[in-house]
């Protein structure tokens, strides 16, 4: 049976990453943070032990359609491979420390229609890259932000720096303080009750028989996290209240909700976005955009809403989000209604 291993990275960092994410979206997304009136007094209240943070890293940390910003896909998402061996803030320093390798991820992560030779001529002209961010569909604050670090971009990659070495300091008293919430989560779990606590979730399966290790890495900011990666190896990155996330997600993806089914199905665009995710196998949020002529806020709105009900479901590769059919939702929910065409309901 394999072994669980607890590690203090990547929940660490994520932990770390999660005071700047929560600075620049709270106010604009707060249901990227979880709707309900406590778990938005615990941020909050967290929140306060850290401040202030600064002001000059919206660009770095602003949430996309897909609730990602360019910091997590670059500096956290991008190293997964190194996140059960050398990933820490120093590894993530020294990635950072690449300031030319910086600039170009900031281009491509706003700008990724364009080709390398584009890229490069972005990196040789301050003209030609800002007459791209004035052609752009961005909002004027996100347009003024990009101008701004692309006239200095050493000086604002440096306040990064400074900011997380200046929050480290906070963010590893805090740890040391509450440690024992992350030793009791650990200590509370085995691979078998791990097993049967996420088997209803479409996790790869493991290898029990290659005996290695299965990763355990808690984050006590972030409490609700839920992430699981399984290449050379297996980690499961978690908040400490975990169970509560799990149980919604439970709800969603496992228990019957027709009511969640008949709000999805309640609108024409949603049935048709079905019918084109169907026909196609999967799509993104664009596709749906473009197909139905919809304004990009509207595609969004509905595609999420089909998430949330648990008909679709989605996978991230890089920027880009796929959407599919959600065939086990279904399944249980063809299983629901079957009760209604029996001529003697079961007792």
């Amino acid at each position: 049976m394999p072994d669980l291993k607890l590690i203090k990275n990547p929940g660490y960092v994520y932990d770390l990453i999660f005071l700047f994410y929560y600075k620049y979206n709270v106010d604009q997304f707060p249901e990227l943070f979880e709707a309900n009136e406590e778990d938005m007094k615990y941020f909050s209240e967290k929140f306060k032990l850290f401040e202030p943070i600064s002001d000059d890293l919206y660009i770095f940390f602003r949430a996309a359609a897909d609730k990602h910003c360019f910091f997590t896909l670059n500096y956290f998402h991008n190293c997964a491979k190194a996140f059960t061996t050398e990933y820490d803030l120093a590894f993530l320093q020294k990635q950072i420390n690449d300031y030319d390798l910086f600039v170009k991820n900031v281009i491509e992560y706003y700008f990724e229609d364009l080709d390398e030779s584009e890229i490069n001529e972005c990196i040789g002209s301050k003209k030609h890259l800002f007459e791209i961010i004035k052609k752009s569909d961005y909002d004027d604050k996100l347009k003024a932000k990009l101008y701004e670090f692309f006239m200095d971009p050493e000086y604002y990659i440096r306040v990064l720096q400074y900011e997380l070495m200046a929050k480290d300091v906070q963010l590893s008293s805090y740890y040391e303080r509450n440690y024992a919430k992350i030793l009791d989560a650990y200590n509370e779990l085995n691979y078998e009750l791990l097993e049967e606590r996420f088997s209803f979730l479409e996790y790869p399966k493991i290898d029990k028989a290659a005996g290695n290790p299965i990763y355990l890495s808690f984050c006590l900011l972030n409490k609700n996290l839920l992430q699981f990666r399984c290449a050379s190896q297996v980690l499961y990155l978690i908040g400490i209240e975990y169970l509560s996330s799990l149980e919604r997600l439970k709800k969603k993806h496992i228990d019957l909700i027709p009511e969640q089914f008949g709000a999805a199905l309640s609108d024409v665009n949603r049935v048709k976005m079905l019918e084109i995710i169907l026909q196609k196998t999967e799509c993104t949020c664009k596709d749906l955009e473009v197909m139905l002529g919809l304004p990009p806020s509207t595609a969004y709105h509905h595609v999420s809403t089909l998430e949330k009900c648990g008909v679709v479901k989605k996978r991230i590769i890089k920027k880009s989000i796929l959407y599919s059919i959600n065939r086990k939702y279904f399944a249980t929910i063809i299983e629901y209604f079957k009760k209604f065409s029996e001529t003697t309901p079961k007792q």
